[in-house]
């Protein structure tokens, strides 16, 4: 499975325009989509960024001119710029489905290119497994693109608290991550979940 992950960064003044727009208009355009697995959307108010992450059994699927058209006009609803990234869905755990209003931490991983394999292999076995063992998670993805070692980890808390508690384990095996796999966790941004139809595994 592929994602599809387009952030706007709008203004905090046309942020609810823009997440109106995604989950009016585009929401039903994309899930409409064969081969569509699923559409998260989340938002920052505070900072007017929005991020739509879509599931593709193929990443071809996503670039259909009705939903560029689509993805078009909800940055223009927000008076934002989108930037589009494509990535691998590598690792998927859904252990609760969550509620709209959960906080969502999404954290920019950087794994050595030569080392891909091993990245993933720690983060799957031993960052998640950290990050499972806290109380709240409602679900973990780790994106990747494999050929530049770009990715991200998306996790989901029923609230902020909990999420807080999870970034310091984050921050503990930083350290590890890097002499062990040559991975690194550049910076971690924060956001509330909108709606989330689940991807199917």
């Amino acid at each position: 499975m592929y994602a599809r992950v387009n952030i706007i960064f709008g203004t905090a003044a046309k942020v609810g325009a823009g997440v109106a727009h995604l989950e009016k208009s585009d929401r039903d355009a994309v899930e409409a989509v064969a081969g569509n697995r699923g559409l998260t959307t989340l938002v920052d108010r505070k900072t007017g960024v929005i991020v739509a992450i879509s599931y593709w059994d193929d990443l071809q699927l996503s670039s259909k001119t009705e939903l560029t058209k689509a993805r078009e006009g909800a940055a223009k609803a927000a008076e934002g710029a989108l930037v589009t990234e494509s990535f691998e869905v590598a690792v998927a755990e859904r252990p609760l489905a969550p509620d709209p209003g959960a906080t969502v931490q999404m954290t920019r991983v950087q794994l050595d290119p030569v080392r891909v394999d091993a990245g993933l292999a720690f983060v799957r076995d031993q960052l998640l497994r950290r990050l499972s063992a806290c109380s709240g998670l409602c679900t973990a993805e780790l994106l990747i693109d494999r050929v530049i070692g770009n990715g991200l980890l998306v996790t989901t808390w029923t609230d902020e608290e909990v999420a807080g508690r999870a970034q310091a384990v984050l921050d503990g095996l930083r350290r590890d991550a890097e002499e062990a796999a040559g991975a690194t966790f550049p910076r971690s941004e924060s956001y509330r979940l909108v709606w989330r139809s689940a991807p199917a595994d």
